[in-house]
């Protein structure tokens, strides 16, 4: 008597088919099968009906073998899965035997098939007999381990009379989870009900259901409303009481406050997040140096994936660049509980040699031991060939000086003259050439655009992408769009070049009419200009949604509008500004800027300007500043 077999067959060959199946038949099998050659059309058979095997050829027209086995993983981890290939040649062997698959035939050599179908069906039928008995091993366990894995914070008991919640009594140890007393909920039996978050009722109702309907429930997380308004997480773990003839008669509640784990789990998921998205590497170790964990920036700098470096120690990165003495002071810093900060040259994967900068910090346990090392490391070779070669080349720094000029030539001259209106401005570079960047753009003697930006960085890369952002601001302007419409399209016409540079570039932009003395802007993640009343003495961030540009295409940014009246002051600035720092590490910031314009307002904003100026100065000590700066201030008269 044959036996059954339901086989899903991947293939595009009648012939083929039909040979798979004679074969199949003659070893005493009736198969029932049903043949699919697309991805849909597996997904649809392997979701609605049951199989035993899937054997699939290696290649189709418009699926294949591998495709095939990805989607099988992934809706049936155990369903055998087989190969069946034309091809003799060692790569496609190679290819066709991932470690997923159950076997690899040739179909030439079909005489394997059959024993090796049985053995896979009898391991899938023993996987199968010993989920079951896990499975069965976890419900008769499950009621127990409940009780032992929850926190008792306190105990409530429910009376179920005729299918319904008759009475509730709360334990003492309510007061500190929810806030109330045990009275407090004998008074009002829809208390707990009450302060569940209305976000969340309707799934605690549906799970009271269950447990009602006499479902055997698992323990619940959501959210209740304290008696000081606060929000608690809460984890409510239910054990059934049944009398002789099984019917629900009651149940008991284990209530536990997991505020502290989710607010936990909360800022792991964003550290973790944080961690995998850096753009320098990020190595993790123990106490000795063995790697536990790197991001994938550090596979893009070393060469090495995570599976190759995880429990090795960091040493098997060492050039022999450094003699013994250097990494005794490392060791000798970082054993000490003290960062460790230095540039370092360790060996690629491929086998050149590369420098980088690293931060070495020691991690401590709740004893005060060190427990764990962090290393942010990051690629300086190039940036230390170009320091090298700019310091090693005289004419390139005359260069650069002549690109200095053409550059702050782009620059607007003078400042526009506007009905209404005083106007001035400032660049500052902090090298030979910057990416700080404003303009003007007037388009009658009651209408002007202005706009200032930063791109990242402050090299030759920083001020080429300034000219083309200029180039392409001045198209821009010239169509007359909206204040949205001109850095939506700047940012769709600029991401390439700025994704390849890897550059981005913060912009304020700013359409006036001084007439009615209107203000429209939008903003690309730059620092919101200031708008000071001298009526109020008081100062203004105007600030917009909407990312900088360079980030993603197709971004929305935000359009707002704002009055102004005679005498307002405002300011738009670049981060230079604030950011600038004196010998001990001190920023000059926003207050002290704000301090600056505050006792200037009455005086013409080209002397706003230079106060401004003198007083960074002042602040740092010196006149060559780390960071481009730049400023316009906007008078109205």
């Amino acid at each position: 008597m044959s036996t059954p077999l339901r086989v899903l067959i991947v293939d595009f060959s009648e012939d083929d088919v039909g040979l798979l199946v004679r074969a199949l038949q003659a070893c005493g099998y009736d198969p029932a099968y049903d043949v699919v050659e697309t991805y849909a059309a597996m997904k649809e058979a392997i979701v609605n009906h049951s199989w035993d095997v899937v054997i699939s050829k290696y290649a189709l027209p418009f699926f294949n073998a591998r495709s095939a086995l990805s989607l099988c993983r992934e809706i049936n981890q155990d369903l055998p899965f087989m190969i069946i290939s034309d091809s003799t040649d060692e790569y496609t062997a190679a290819q066709a035997m991932t470690p997923a698959a159950n076997d690899y035939f040739l179909k030439a050599y079909l005489t394997r098939l059959v024993p090796a179908v049985k053995r896979e069906l009898q391991e899938a039928e023993e996987r199968r007999k010993r989920r079951d008995a896990e499975e069965a091993l976890v419900r008769s366990e499950h009621r127990y381990k409940r009780l032992v894995a929850a926190v008792t914070d306190y105990i409530y008991t429910v009376k179920i009379e005729n299918g319904q919640v008759s009475s509730t009594s709360h334990g003492p140890g309510c007061v500190t989870v929810t806030g109330y007393t045990p009275e407090e909920y004998h008074d009002n039996q829809h208390l707990w009900y009450q302060m569940i978050l209305e976000d969340d009722r309707q799934r605690v109702m549906e799970h009271a259901g269950a447990l009602l309907s006499g479902m055997d429930v698992p323990s619940i997380e959501h959210r209740i409303i304290h008696k000081d308004d606060s929000i608690r997480w809460v984890k409510n773990t239910i054990v059934p009481r049944h009398n002789e003839l099984g019917s629900l008669v009651g149940y008991d509640g284990l209530i536990s406050d997991i505020t502290e784990r989710k607010q936990a789990e909360t800022s792991l998921r964003l550290q973790s997040a944080a961690l995998e998205a850096a753009a320098n590497a990020i190595v993790i170790t123990d106490h000795t140096g063995d790697i536990i964990w790197v991001n994938p920036a550090f596979t893009l700098l070393t060469g090495y994936c995570q599976e190759e470096v995880v429990h090795q120690n960091l040493r098997f990165l060492k050039s022999g660049k450094h003699d013994d003495g250097f990494y005794r002071h490392l060791w000798e810093t970082i054993n000490s509980g003290m960062v460790w900060h230095g540039e370092t040259t360790n060996r690629h994967k491929s086998g050149y040699y590369y420098l980088e900068e690293q931060t070495i910090t020691p991690v401590m346990d709740e004893r005060g031991k060190i427990c764990h090392f962090v290393a942010v490391k990051q690629n300086i070779t190039e940036r230390k060939l170009a320091e090298k070669a700019l310091l090693e080349n005289i004419q390139m720094s005359r260069e650069m000086e002549i690109a200095k000029r053409i550059q702050l030539s782009l620059l607007p001259a003078f400042p526009p003259k506007l009905y209404g209106v005083q106007c001035a401005s400032r660049c500052v570079p902090a090298t030979h050439v910057g990416g700080d960047y404003y303009d003007f753009f007037h388009h009658s003697e009651n209408s002007i655009d202005m706009v200032i930006a930063d791109v990242s960085g402050h090299s030759v890369g920083a001020a080429l992408i300034m000219a083309e952002t200029r180039s392409a601001l001045r198209v821009q302007v010239n169509a007359a769009n909206s204040t949205t419409t001109i850095l939506s399209d700047l940012n769709d016409l600029l991401f390439e070049d700025l994704s390849k540079a890897e550059l981005f570039i913060s912009m304020f932009y700013i359409k006036y009419n001084s007439l009615k003395r209107q203000l429209t802007y939008s903003n690309a993640g730059h620092n919101p200009p200031l708008l000071f009343r001298p009526s109020e003495m008081s100062f203004t961030e105007l600030d917009a949604e909407g990312l900088i540009l360079g980030v993603q295409r197709d971004v929305d940014f935000e359009e707002k509008n704002i009055q102004l009246y005679v005498g307002d002051l405002l300011v738009l600035y670049t981060d230079g500004i604030v950011e600038a720092r004196n010998a001990t590490g001190d920023f000059f910031g926003r207050e002290r800027l704000c301090t600056v314009l505050a006792d200037k307002h009455n005086d013409a904003p080209e002397t706003v300007v230079n106060a401004v100026l003198e007083e960074i100065a002042c602040f740092t000590g010196t006149t060559v500043f780390q960071d481009d700066i730049s400023l316009v201030i906007l008078k109205t008269v």
